[in-house]
C-alpha cells in the first residue's frame, strides 16, 4: 500500500459566503455548494486542478479566541487519496482487523449516495481515539472533469 498525501481538509465555518470571499484572497475558487440536511456546504479548489482542496460546512461557529491554534477543535475532517477503490477497500479492512470502526463505503457524488456537487469519490470514514474524523478516498474529479460533467448534464436536461 502507498503512502498519503493530504487530499482535502473539511472545516466547519459560520458563514460559506464570508469563508469563499476570504479564500479567493488565497487563490481559492469555489467549484460547487450544495445542501446538507444541517446547512450548506461548498466545495474550493486551492490549486485549480483537484474539485477540492476544502470542503466547509455552513453549521459552525468562530472559536472563541479566534485562532485555532489556541482552541482543541474546529476541524471537520482530513482525506487522504489513495490509487483505487480496491486500495480504500484494503485499508477498511485493515483498519477494521485493528478495531476501528468503519463508516462507508460511499460514492461521493450523483452516481452513489453523496452530493450532487460531490467530486465522485469512492470513500471511507473512520475516527482517531480523539474522535477526528478521517476519510481515505480514490477517484476524485478533478476541476475540468467536474466541469465537464456538469455541462454534459446541463446540456441534457436543456429542451431541443
Amino acid at each position: 500500500m502507498t503512502g498519503f498525501r493530504i487530499g482535502h481538509v473539511g472545516l466547519h465555518v459560520r458563514n460559506i459566503d464570508e469563508e469563499v470571499a476570504f479564500l479567493k484572497i488565497i487563490g481559492g475558487a469555489l467549484t460547487a455548494i450544495d445542501r446538507m440536511p444541517r446547512g450548506r456546504v461548498a466545495f474550493v479548489s486551492l490549486d485549480g486542478v483537484h474539485h477540492h482542496s476544502l470542503a466547509l460546512f455552513e453549521d459552525g461557529e468562530k472559536l472563541p479566541s479566534g485562532d485555532s491554534k489556541k482552541e482543541p477543535r474546529g476541524i471537520h475532517h482530513i482525506a487522504l487519496p489513495t490509487g483505487s477503490r480496491e486500495e480504500v477497500d484494503r485499508w477498511g479492512e485493515r483498519l477494521k482487523s485493528h478495531g476501528i470502526a468503519i463508516d462507508g463505503p460511499y460514492i461521493q457524488g450523483p452516481e452513489g449516495d453523496g452530493l450532487d456537487g460531490g467530486s465522485g469519490s469512492y470513500a471511507i470514514f473512520f475516527n482517531d481515539p480523539n474522535g477526528i474524523c478521517f476519510e481515505i478516498y480514490a477517484g476524485a474529479m478533478t476541476v475540468e472533469e467536474y466541469r465537464r460533467e456538469q455541462a454534459a448534464k446541463s446540456t441534457e436536461t436543456q429542451p431541443a
